[in-house]
C-alpha cells in the first residue's frame, strides 16, 4: 500500500475535520474571541511504516461539547475567573454580572453542545475508512489478488 497516498488522504480528512469543527463552533455560537477555533492544528507524518495524523486543539473543546460538572473548589481557580471575565468583555456583558454567572456555572456546571466535535469526528472516521478501503481494494487488484473470492 502506498503510504504517501494514505498520508495525503489522512491529512486532507483532518483538514476537513478542522474546518467542520470550526464551522460548528460558529454555527452554534460557541465563539467569543476565536482562540479555541484558531487552536485547531493538523499534523500528519510518516515515520517508518507508521502514518500518524493528529488534530490538536484547545482542551476547552471537550468542555464545549460535553460540558463540565460543578466546581469542587471554586475559589482555587484564578485562571477560570480570568477566562470568564475575558469572555464577558468580548460578549459585551457588564462586569457586574460576573459573580452571578460565575456562581451559577460553579454550582451547576455547564451542559455543553451535543455534536459540536463528535459529529464532524464521526463524519471524518466514516470518510477516511471508505477512502482507505478503496486504496486497499485497488492495491489488491493491482497486485493480482481477486477481492471477490
Amino acid at each position: 500500500m502506498d503510504n504517501q497516498k494514505v498520508e495525503t488522504i489522512l491529512d486532507r480528512g483532518l483538514v476537513v475535520l478542522q474546518d467542520d469543527i470550526t464551522k460548528n463552533l460558529y454555527k452554534n455560537q460557541r465563539v467569543a474571541s476565536g482562540k479555541t477555533a484558531k487552536s485547531l492544528k493538523v499534523v500528519t507524518k510518516i515515520t517508518g511504516n507508521k502514518i500518524i495524523g493528529t488534530l490538536f486543539g484547545s482542551s476547552v473543546l471537550e468542555n464545549l461539547e460535553y460540558g463540565r460538572g460543578k466546581t469542587v473548589n471554586a475559589s482555587g481557580n484564578a485562571t477560570w475567573k480570568g477566562e470568564l471575565l475575558s469572555w464577558m468583555r468580548i460578549r459585551g456583558i457588564p462586569e457586574g454580572a460576573f459573580y452571578p454567572i460565575w456562581r451559577k456555572i460553579n454550582r451547576d456546571g455547564y451542559k455543553g453542545t451535543k455534536g459540536l466535535i463528535s459529529d464532524p469526528r464521526t463524519k471524518f472516521k466514516n470518510n477516511f475508512a471508505k477512502q482507505l478501503k478503496s486504496i486497499i481494494v485497488k492495491d489488491f487488484k493491482n497486485n493480482g489478488i481477486n477481492s471477490s473470492n
